[in-house]
């Protein structure tokens, strides 16, 4: 009878403890039962594959499906295609028709904004991607031409644009407004000549020729040594107007 008494005295002290165990164990900390939980001493880099971006947050499921380890792909496209098992986001149907790999473009932290483009690898116009839906394209303030984009347009910048005038259907005066591009400076002659009596498409000076029958004003008024040659420091003393001697054709006329 005292043996039985001492089993079920071992067996009360056992349930107490196990009772105040359970119950210490409810008020411990959930960061430190966290810690002990998840923490493991494994390393993804030492696999070859550095789990970085949007990869550092992704279950490990996600990627080692039916908890497959050895051989799970490495490379972006092989997990980001319809038909791949990894439950991993897809090349959309709208993406630009290209030879690059994902990372050639794209970072790990976010699919957008595109970290850079090689557009040796890009197939198609400008425009096929260029529409202002895939790709920024041309602006509502641009000026009309029938140009492609690769005629005045690098890759590498928008802007300096080297234009080619030839595919412009308008005067020089639509485009050269001082808002769509450089316009008239304030000091150009008073003349009601278009833009292309006087200048050509390769370069706004040296001026090729000039009409002076749309001229307004005197000779002075422009041949004054800062906006045209003036009168020269050998010139004779006088006081008549340069027209008195001289004839828009020819300073020696």
């Amino acid at each position: 009878m005292k043996t039985n008494r001492g089993a079920r005295s071992g067996r009360g002290v056992f349930a107490t403890l196990f009772l105040v165990s359970a119950i210490l164990l409810s008020f411990a900390s959930p960061s430190l039962l966290a810690q002990s939980s998840f923490t493991s001493p494994f390393d993804h880099y030492t696999t070859g594959y550095r789990l970085d971006g949007a990869h550092e947050y992704v279950d490990c499921e996600s990627c080692h499906v039916y908890g497959t380890f050895a051989g799970t792909p490495t490379q972006c496209w092989d997990c980001h295609r319809s038909a791949s098992l990894v439950r991993a986001t897809v090349q959309p149907a709208t993406h630009i028709t290209t030879s690059e790999r994902c990372d050639s473009c794209h970072r790990t932290a976010a699919w957008v904004p595109i970290a850079r483009i090689d557009h040796l690898e890009t197939y198609g116009t400008c425009q096929s991607c260029h529409d202002n839906r895939r790709a920024a394209g041309k602006p509502t303030n641009h000026l009309p031409t029938d140009n492609q984009c690769d005629n005045c347009h690098r890759t590498t910048a928008w802007t300096p644009a080297f234009f080619d005038h030839a595919g412009i259907d308008s005067n020089c005066a639509s485009c050269h407004n001082g808002t769509t591009a450089q316009g008239k400076p304030t000091d150009h002659i008073p003349s009601t000549n278009v833009c292309e009596d006087c200048h050509n498409t390769m370069s706004f000076s040296p001026v090729a020729r000039v009409d002076h029958l749309q001229v307004m004003g005197t000779c002075s008024g422009c041949h004054n040594g800062v906006i045209a040659r003036g009168q020269h420091p050998q010139h004779i003393p006088t006081m008549d107007e340069c027209d008195t001697c001289h004839s828009p054709a020819g300073w020696r006329q």
